[in-house]
């Protein structure tokens, strides 16, 4: 029995089903670039979220990207963008609608998924701070709208008959659940390092790593996905541009010819930390580095990847008294979820807790349920109802946490009818 197997019959898979048909009549499609949308050094680095700060950036360690992933099928196409980007929201794209417009081609607004990999040593892009009322700011976002449309084209026009495969593999000691209550309250990994060995087995945390490869008819990789489970701050508060780990574990895939475009699919991370926090660029790249050895390493199976489709959907939330938040828009949630045979790939937004997303796997309709983070407009953090009863930052209120109370119960029952509707249609 191969290393996928075992995982999954060791329950790191929640499957429920019989083993999926492994091939189809019909054909998938998929295409893959990338865009640079490194911004000048002007659009700077936020400081602190609970002050409203951000400084300009002082120089560019590695630049950032928009890395594109088109799959077509007879009735539907749709594109996934993963951005080297902190996050975004309403506020501070001038209106989400308006700026999904602006990227949409001969793919619609509303089948082009946004993605960001939450490196914190991009752009304050969610509105934190004034940095989203400044020219400069917008110039750049205007040059991302296009950059990100670009590709997208390009990605359409390589588009490539495909097979997909999919391996599943874990990597310890670079992930930990970053809040420990203490008898003064919740305080949060960074500050008590180096990290006590006992700390790093504290749950839940999700050590998964998920691949997805798309290979065309003569075996070549034409992107992988890679889904793992982290903050990448390694280098946060540090004054340069960087990708962080997302990027590393793109670029060391890229060096090989075997692994196509690379895109890097952040999951439920809001309390899920590295155990070296702002401890420099070192550690970002054996970070990103030992994620791609993993994939590379991986066992992995061809999936029937049909049928083929995408739901979304939309709910908006209240926002919570005291957060200082003045656009109503901003907790509007959006979901979307692409089917791969009994594989799904479901987008939230926002930053829930790992346990969130174990809930929303446990109880879907799919042998298996890849959950993505940061996806589309930004909610800031949806922690769970004993964290908000705990204290702590994740839970504000403030501009980075301000859904209200039971927020966590509405969105695992929006998900759970997304999958559903995915799965009976």
């Amino acid at each position: 029995m191969g290393r996928l197997r075992c995982l999954l019959a060791a329950g790191f898979e929640l499957g429920k089903k019989a083993k999926i048909s492994m091939m189809s009549k019909e054909l998938l499609f998929a295409g893959a670039t990338v865009a640079d949308i490194t911004p000048p050094l002007e659009v700077g680095l936020l400081t602190s979220s609970v002050n409203g700060t951000y400084e300009p950036f002082a120089s560019i360690r590695t630049p950032l990207y928009a890395r594109v992933l088109v799959v077509k099928n007879s009735g539907e196409m749709i594109a996934v963008v993963c951005l080297d980007l902190l996050a975004l929201n309403d506020t501070s794209v001038g209106g989400w609608d308006n700026f999904k417009s602006e990227i949409a081609s001969a793919i619609s607004a509303d089948r082009v998924i946004l993605t960001c990999t939450h490196t914190h040593n991009a752009p304050e892009s969610v509105a934190l701070s004034d940095l989203y009322l400044t020219d400069i700011y917008k110039d750049w976002l205007r040059n991302v709208q296009h950059k990100i449309k670009g590709a997208i084209d390009k990605a359409i026009s390589l588009l490539k008959p495909c097979r997909v495969f999919i391996g599943l593999d874990t990597l310890a000691g670079y992930s930990m659940q970053r809040r420990i209550p203490t008898p003064g309250g919740v305080i949060m990994s960074d500050s008590i390092q180096p990290i006590a060995p006992e700390l790093l087995e504290r749950e839940p945390v999700d050590r998964r790593i998920h691949s997805i490869r798309f290979k065309d008819e003569l075996n070549n990789v034409i992107a992988t996905l890679v889904h793992a489970v982290c903050h990448p701050v390694h280098e946060m508060c540090m004054p340069h541009l960087s990708a962080e780990f997302p990027g590393e574990l793109c670029f060391a895939l890229e060096e090989s010819e075997e692994n196509g475009i690379a895109l890097f699919l952040n999951g439920a991370a809001g309390d899920i930390n590295p155990p070296t926090v702002s401890c420099g660029p070192d550690y970002a790249v054996k970070h990103g580095r030992a994620i791609a050895k993993v994939v590379e390493n991986s066992d992995s199976e061809m999936i029937a990847s049909l049928p083929f489709a995408f739901f979304n959907r939309a709910r908006k939330f209240s926002i919570r008294p005291g957060s200082n938040m003045t656009n109503g828009n901003d907790a509007m949630a959006r979901l979307s979820a692409i089917r791969l045979g009994l594989v799904a790939i479901l987008f939230l937004p926002g930053e829930p807790f790992t346990q969130i997303a174990y809930e929303i796997e446990q109880n879907s309709p799919f042998n298996q349920t890849i959950i993505v983070a940061y996806a589309e407009n930004n909610i800031g953090y949806i922690p769970t109802a004993l964290a908000l009863q705990q204290g702590g930052y994740e839970v504000g209120p403030g501009k980075w946490s301000f859904l209200e109370a039971g927020a966590e119960n509405i969105l695992i029952a929006e998900a759970l009818q997304l999958l559903k509707e995915l799965y009976t249609n």
